[in-house]
């Protein structure tokens, strides 16, 4: 049921070392680091999330890095690979134009006055159009980037040492295929999703009863898969399920677990508002949170928020009908007594 993971075999080149530079170090967590209580509750969150803070900032920058993409369609709506040509701002232009080839007098010429200014339109190049094209690529990094970030902020959650630029890869590379099949998923249902939402809202004020409604499903929908998909992403690289199972389960634990999801929406919610007046304030410093930081942490959030509810309802359930002989050791063999 659950997936093997080989952590004495896990060798990073030197290339590397400079994303998990804890690496030269002592392997291990501190005594600080390793006190826990066993509650997953908001003053350890804050605990987990001094401790690994410098982690956070480098899995953002690698989930940036897999998904580079984002940045060049990012560019692409800038404008800065457009080219400005001249064009009418009236509609009517075209109209007193072939007045005045038939005939000019006060009325046209004071119609030109009005009508005949031009404005400059800015229209996409094929360089554009290519950047705009390199989207699709995220059918394939999305879901291994976040089978990534999900096996890093879960080994975070269980107290576990990580080296962060080696385990990333390292689940990419044993969950790839779900994590394809689950990422193209993921990227379709976020389409039609985000497509929805506008559509709806869009037509909001030509009123009517059903639009509303949909409007509001539209809004409901979006917040229970966003929910989903937290679990989604754990499951997937805890336990060896079918992706239709995986599917369902997440279904279910986003209505058991219903309090700490509540929790991690209005968590994930706040990192998100602070950032959108940070930049809307401080744009030219601001803008660089989301590529450094503001990503790792709201995953972050949710996994702290979810990762306890797979334990609860899947992870001891399983240990309990299927526990584990317990391994002595003998006397003569301990080396030392921890005194604390």
């Amino acid at each position: 049921m659950f997936k093997t993971e080989d952590n004495n075999n896990k060798k990073e080149g030197k290339l590397f070392s400079f994303f998990s530079p804890s690496r030269s170090r002592n392997a291990g967590l501190t005594k600080q680091q390793a006190q826990f209580d066993g509650k997953y509750n908001f003053v350890n969150f804050f605990k987990f999330l001094k401790n690994h803070f410098g982690d956070l900032t480098i899995l953002n920058l690698i989930f940036i890095l897999a998904n580079f993409s984002i940045i060049l369609v990012l560019f692409a709506v800038s404008g800065n690979t457009n080219v400005s040509v001249d064009t009418p701002a009236s509609p009517f232009y075209q109209h007193i134009y072939s007045a005045m080839r038939y005939g000019s007098g006060v009325q046209t010429s004071l119609l030109t006055s009005v009508f005949g200014s031009v404005t400059q339109l800015s229209v996409p190049t094929v360089f554009t159009k290519i950047l705009y094209y390199s989207a699709f690529t995220l059918l394939i990094t999305f879901g291994l980037s976040n089978i990534g970030m999900a096996y890093v902020t879960r080994a975070m959650v269980r107290r576990e040492h990580t080296f962060v630029w080696h385990d990333f890869w390292y689940s990419v590379k044993r969950d790839w295929k779900q994590g394809l099949i689950i990422g193209v998923m993921d990227c379709v249902v976020i389409f039609l999703v985000a497509y929805a939402l506008m559509f709806y809202y869009s037509n909001l004020s030509a009123g009517g009863f059903q639009l509303t409604v949909m409007f509001y499903l539209a809004v409901f929908f979006a917040f229970f898969y966003f929910v989903m998909r937290i679990y989604i992403y754990l499951m997937a690289i805890t336990f060896t399920l079918k992706t239709f199972k995986i599917i369902k389960n997440a279904v279910i634990f986003s209505l058991l677990g219903i309090k700490r999801n509540i929790c991690a929406v209005l968590g994930i919610g706040a990192v998100a508002f602070v950032g959108y007046y940070l930049i809307l304030m401080f744009s030219s410093v601001a803008m660089i949170l989301p590529f450094i930081f503001t990503i790792a942490l709201m995953y972050f959030i949710g996994t702290y928020c979810a990762y306890p509810v797979i334990v609860k309802y899947m992870i001891e359930p399983y240990e309990k009908e299927h526990p584990k002989p317990e391994e002595t050791v003998p006397e003569e063999e301990r080396v030392f007594i921890d005194r604390g």
